[in-house]
């Protein structure tokens, strides 16, 4: 499983650069990479963890989309990884590969897997707090000890990753206080050891807030503001079924129709009464269940009291159990068909990479002939020219940091000058000063404010025109040139047969010393 695993994420690794001409059209990935600069224990918006993994993945590997899309796809076998324990660590050792491999037939660990953010870093670390804590309780003396001090450093990493991990953490509390096993773990030192340590690893990331006005939680509160939105309700409701359809329908289509051979039972029969069946619960001595079904549950009373606005996006780590689930239950229900379902699971594993493979390009293509416009983005080529337009209009003078328009901004950073420091807005306004100290009085900098696309628009975008205007004004205030410097570029390739040209307005900004 594990080289199948690693190949698949691979191949995913380059169906997704292949198919995408950026890395995202939000710009999640460029902004961990700056706020992985440096490396500090809390950013404007998201507590710090995974830009922490983008920031020692790049100490190591080199600053491209194709290594990018690696990391996304590095986290997934991760993940998978620690879904093959946990299914072991349940008993589940016959089902566990299958109940692990499967998930790359899920949106969540596929397609939506390849923009590296706080929501996909929870691909990785859920699963493996889940098999710590059935390791923690399963383990005792030594081995214990080291499980329940693993499970308090994950369980931290969770919520340095993002805090909507409270929620998968606090479903714990189901199985441990509803199964036999978990009391009885309660009445050893190990759940303490776990809770010590988490508290130990958070310390650093509270201090950190309290010394900066609290600014990654409020941050955080702004996502509830105690009204619920329905229609974000009915599509949570939803995810698990949508997202992880074609999981679901293999696994149960195929049970129902091999029992119904084997019994001679109608087919549809058995296929309706499977598809309900695979969520069942096997009784208050079922952690799985608990599992499975509590990091949903809990979401989305947390969304329906309006406590948060929910997110369809909240989804993508929900369900690191579903298939574990779902081939449990079958295989008690029916564990006469179980052989042949993962005979045929198994044989359609590699059939199914190579589909995968086949569309990549017609994927690319369709964006490609459609000329849309994140796809034709010109982020690198722009990136290189505008620090080489910077450099020749100021030799002696080395470009030390960006501002602008966050966080395309930090496309400078990521393809042409990568100590170049990164940040939102103003180098003085607030959300700049939440991150590590810049001395931009006496360095070289410049304000960067994206057009768009040339002639799709009259004028600016509304976004790069209050970008602007903040340069002007803020340049003004302080005794420099107002204008800017517009480059209009264009990418080139094979993969980009069309001509369209982008503009980036870019302001100069130089030190206080040579006004």
């Amino acid at each position: 499983m594990l080289w199948a695993v690693s190949a698949a994420c691979l191949l995913w690794a380059l169906v997704s650069w292949l198919s995408n001409g950026n890395l995202d059209s939000y710009h999640d990935m460029l902004e961990n990479y700056v706020w992985a600069q440096p490396l500090q224990w809390g950013t404007h918006k998201h507590p710090p963890f995974f830009a922490w993994v983008v920031g020692l993945w790049f100490m190591v590997f080199p600053q491209t989309d194709g290594f990018y899309r690696l990391l996304s796809y590095a986290n997934v076998g991760v993940g998978i990884w620690g879904v093959y324990v946990l299914g072991r660590r349940l008993g589940m050792a016959r089902l566990a590969p299958l109940g692990a491999a499967l998930l790359l037939w899920t949106f969540p660990y596929t397609t939506l897997a390849g923009k590296f953010n706080a929501n996909s870093q929870l691909l990785s670390l859920w699963p493996w707090a889940a098999a710590l804590l059935i390791a923690s309780w399963q383990e005792k003396g030594v081995r214990g000890f080291f499980y329940s001090l693993g499970l308090g450093l994950v369980a931290a990493a969770c919520m340095l990753s993002k805090y909507y991990s409270g929620v998968f953490l606090a479903g714990f509390l189901l199985p441990i206080f509803l199964s036999s096993v978990g009391r009885r773990w309660l009445r050893t030192p190990r759940p303490y050891v776990a809770l010590i340590s988490f508290g130990l690893f958070l310390l650093p990331h509270l201090l950190w807030m309290a010394h900066h006005d609290w600014a990654t939680l409020g941050y955080a509160m702004e996502q509830g503001d105690g009204h619920v939105v329905w229609s974000y309700i009915g599509r949570f409701i939803l995810s698990p079924i949508f997202y992880w359809l074609p999981a679901w329908l293999a696994v149960c289509l195929l049970y129902g129709l091999v029992h119904a051979r084997q019994s001679g039972l109608s087919r549809l029969r058995c296929c309706m009464g499977f598809l309900r069946r695979s969520w069942g619960w096997q009784g208050p001595d079922d952690p799985l269940f608990w599992l499975a079904f509590a990091p949903w549950a809990l979401t989305l009373v947390f969304g329906i009291t309006g406590v948060v606005e929910l997110s369809t996006p909240w989804s993508i780590p929900i369900g690191y159990a579903f298939v574990l689930l779902w081939l449990r239950n079958l295989h008690l229900q029916a564990p006469e068909a179980t052989d042949a379902v993962l005979a045929a699971l198994t044989r359609a594993w590699w059939p199914s990479l190579v589909l995968v493979l086949a569309l990549s390009p017609v994927a690319a293509w369709i964006k490609a002939s459609d000329s849309r416009a994140d796809y034709y983005r010109p982020a690198s080529e722009a990136a290189h020219a505008i620090v080489q337009s910077f450099n020749q209009r100021h030799p002696e003078q080395p470009l030390q940091w960006v501002g602008g328009d966050w966080a395309e901004n930090a496309m400078l950073a990521f393809y042409a000058q990568p100590r170049l420091r990164t940040v939102p807005g103003l180098p003085d306004g607030g959300r700049a000063s939440v991150l590590a100290p810049l001395d931009w009085r006496h360095q070289a900098g410049l304000l960067l404010c994206p057009r768009g696309p040339v002639g799709e628009a009259p004028g600016v975008t509304p976004q790069s025109a209050e970008c602007e205007a903040q340069a002007r004004e803020w340049l003004a205030h302080r005794g420099q040139p107002p204008e800017p410097h517009v480059l209009t570029l264009k990418r080139q390739g094979w993969r980009f047969p069309l001509a369209r040209n982008y503009a980036y307005a870019v302001f100069d900004v130089m030190p206080d010393a040579n006004r």
